[in-house]
């Protein structure tokens, strides 16, 4: 396992920190409260995410917000990814040009392929 990124540190240390201040019953204790983000950090940063700073940093931000907001005990890391919101979808790339030399080109190998295996094409000679 890798060690977790100095940015989900960060935001982890961060988030525990807002909920230390609500003094919610269980909350670890003062002397605890290091061991407890060391083991936060590594219990989350080991969850089957694929942690990703661009993609995650506002997610962590927003399940610790949920978890103060919601709480009325000590919460457990779980319970923070239960919170976290799904992830953004991703632009996807437009599909790459191609010129219409190059799409005669595919579609004439493509019936040389097809010839070669005796297949027959059932659209006829279309230009689509």
């Amino acid at each position: 396992m890798t060690q977790p990124a100095q940015w989900f540190r960060d935001e982890i240390f961060n988030g525990l920190a807002r909920l230390l201040v609500l003094r919610l019953p269980s909350a670890p204790w003062e002397e605890e409260a290091e061991y407890t983000q060391q083991t936060w950090i590594e219990v989350l940063w080991a969850a089957p995410i694929g942690w990703d700073q661009e993609r995650d940093t506002q997610r962590i931000r927003a399940a610790f917000n949920r978890l103060a907001a919601g709480a009325d005990r000590w919460p457990a890391p779980r319970q923070m990814l239960e919170l976290l919101p799904e992830r953004a979808q991703q632009r996807r790339l437009p599909k790459p040009p191609m010129s219409q030399a190059k799409r005669e080109q595919n579609r004439a190998r493509l019936r040389e392929m097809m010839a070669e295996l005796g297949i027959q094409s059932t659209r006829g000679d279309r230009n689509a």
